[in-house]
């Protein structure tokens, strides 16, 4: 069962597939966020995996706004801490760097090493993993790319500087997305997430969190998207504590379908830890 991501080997999206899956499936690299839904549901893919939320960057609007258009279900999610690395090519030392390339948020994520290094011009990138493809491939021997460990192992890159992000508490949460439900099984925790909008009365957003608090469910987040075409009309996507097939929570979700214009159940699954990657030579 192959599994699709968004990006180019090395890219932190396939660290996080081979970390989940633990690497017994074959990963597939598409272009495009949109085309890892679409394979999915055409079955080119088993299952898809997106990057959601980022603990410092926030939310992944895009990813959002594909999860309504698209008719697939969130199976499971995983948590990657995101350290970042300086690479070059082989023979190529610290001295020699003129250019870096990486992706801008990257670049934001590094800022006092790269104020530390004022000579460095940084290029922006598609996204990490093509940075360290393209130094490698072109042979650029003045560059480098701010990339993964999986990255420098996949393109037999040199790390001339390692961990230089600004905040080491960097993770991004990713989702797991399959055409089928999964079945709840033993005691682990699992959690739920929705998407709803509201009918245009006083009070709607009270009203609609307020099915959880009377039945003791814990919010874990609300995420608010504007409605293409209605300007200023919002779309909430929700994710709570518990299963949708438990009486407390699938009560919930039925008085929430009451008060609201459309209410939709992304899935329900295990709630994901923090993976701690154990870095190797893979091929998609």
């Amino acid at each position: 069962m192959a599994i699709v991501f968004q990006g180019e080997r090395g890219a932190f999206t396939e660290l996080a597939a081979i970390e989940y899956f633990s690497g017994k499936e074959k990963a597939m690299a598409v272009a495009k966020w949109e085309d890892v839904f679409k394979a999915v549901e055409n079955g080119r893919a088993a299952y898809g995996i997106i990057p959601i939320e980022n603990s410092l960057g926030g939310s992944i609007h895009r990813n959002y706004d594909l999860l309504l258009h698209h008719d697939l279900l969130i199976t499971g999610e995983i948590y990657l801490k995101i350290s970042q690395f300086l690479l070059a090519n082989k023979g190529v030392g610290l001295g020699r760097i003129k250019r870096v390339f990486s992706i801008p948020q990257a670049f934001e994520q590094c800022k006092r090493y790269f104020d530390k290094n004022p000579a460095f011009e940084c290029v922006p990138a598609s996204n990490t993993a093509a940075a360290a493809k393209k130094i490698k491939e072109e042979n650029l021997l003045e560059a480098a790319a701010v990339s993964s460990m999986q990255a420098a192992i996949d393109y037999d890159l040199k790390i001339l500087a390692r961990d230089i992000e600004d905040d080491k508490e960097n993770i991004t949460r990713f989702l797991i997305l399959s055409n089928k439900k999964i079945s709840p099984r033993g005691t682990k925790a699992m959690k739920t997430s929705v998407v709803f909008s509201l009918k245009n009365i006083a009070g709607a957003l009270f009203k609609s969190l307020s099915v959880f608090a009377l039945r003791d469910i814990d919010l874990l987040k609300i995420e608010s998207r504007p409605v293409r075409g209605k300007p200023f009309e919002y779309l909430f996507y929700l994710d709570f504590s518990g299963s949708a097939h438990e009486e407390a929570q699938r009560n919930a979700i039925n008085h929430l379908r009451e008060i609201t214009v459309m209410c939709r159940v992304l899935g329900s699954y295990p709630v994901g830890s923090v993976a701690h990657p154990a870095y190797k030579k893979r091929r998609i």
